[in-house]
Order: C-alpha cells, then sequence, then structure tokens
C-alpha cells in the first residue's frame, strides 16, 4: 500500500498548497503501471482549504506528473516547454504557465465531481519554488517505487 506518510505536496512561500496523499486502500493492491490508487487531493490557499477525498487514478498518472515536475523545475521556460498534466480518472490537471529564474507558476485544476453531468472546476494558480517542484518530483517517484515493490508475505 506504500507510507501513507508520503505526500506529493507542492508548496509555496506564499501559503498556498497542492496536495495529493494517499490514502489506505485494504481491498485492492495498486501494483504494475496499469495499478490504481485511492489518492486525496488538498488544495490550500492563505483563504481556504478543500480535499477531494478518495480519487482513484492510476500510478502512471502519478509518474507522469513527477515527470513534469521535474522538467519544469529543470526548463528555463516551463511555460512553453512543458505539457500540462492530465489526470481524467482523478479529474486532475496541472499546467505550468510562468516563470522566472527561481519560480514556476503552477496552475492546478480539479473536477468538483466526477459523476456530474456538467463538470465544474475548482483551481488553484500560484508560484512555487524550482526546488518545491523538484522535491515533490521525488515525493511522488518514491511513492511510485513504493508500490512497486515486491512485497514480502512471509513478514
Amino acid at each position: 500500500m506504500g507510507d501513507v506518510g508520503m505526500t506529493g505536496r507542492l508548496v509555496s512561500p506564499a501559503g498556498a498548497a497542492f496536495g495529493l496523499v494517499p490514502v489506505p486502500d485494504p481491498w485492492s493492491r495498486p501494483t504494475g503501471p496499469e495499478g490504481r490508487l485511492l489518492v486525496d487531493i488538498e488544495m490550500l490557499s492563505p483563504d481556504r482549504l478543500v480535499c477531494y477525498l478518495s480519487r482513484r487514478i492510476p500510478t502512471a498518472g502519478l509518474t507522469r506528473l513527477a515527470e513534469a515536475y521535474l522538467r519544469a523545475a529543470a526548463d528555463q521556460h516551463p511555460e512553453v516547454t512543458v505539457p500540462a498534466v492530465e489526470i481524467p480518472e482523478g479529474g486532475i490537471t496541472v499546467a505550468f504557465v510562468a516563470s522566472t529564474d527561481l519560480d514556476v507558476t503552477v496552475e492546478c485544476s480539479v473536477v468538483e465531481a466526477l459523476d456530474a453531468h456538467v463538470p465544474e472546476h475548482d483551481g488553484l494558480a500560484f508560484e512555487v519554488q524550482r526546488a518545491s517542484l523538484i522535491s515533490a518530483s521525488h515525493q511522488l517517484t518514491s511513492w511510485v517505487e513504493a508500490l512497486h515493490a515486491p512485497v514480502d508475505e512471509e513478514a
């Protein structure tokens, strides 16, 4: 199931954050690239906190997001070179819309109700330091690697 303490959280010095938090799921094992897992999606700004609970997303989506975070941190103009990451199963879109030498503006969007006939989106755009993108990328990569690690059934 992985370490429930792991997150993939982008944090802004101005008090905003976007995070993916693993949820314990004793009924399924998210192994392999086609695996899915439960994730809470958190969006925080100085005046609100919103959580979208128990979204089942593919581990491949976490891998794509980790790769995009790392590339956005490294590229001089990620708003031009790094495409938005969409994880439709979880209703998540993350885009890189502006940058400076030290910061990248990230725009995060979440579909409020996945089963709605007309989906409504909740969004948050904020600047993060490039170092925060690197940290979140490593967190997500470690999370996916832990999920794919062999389980010792005798322990």
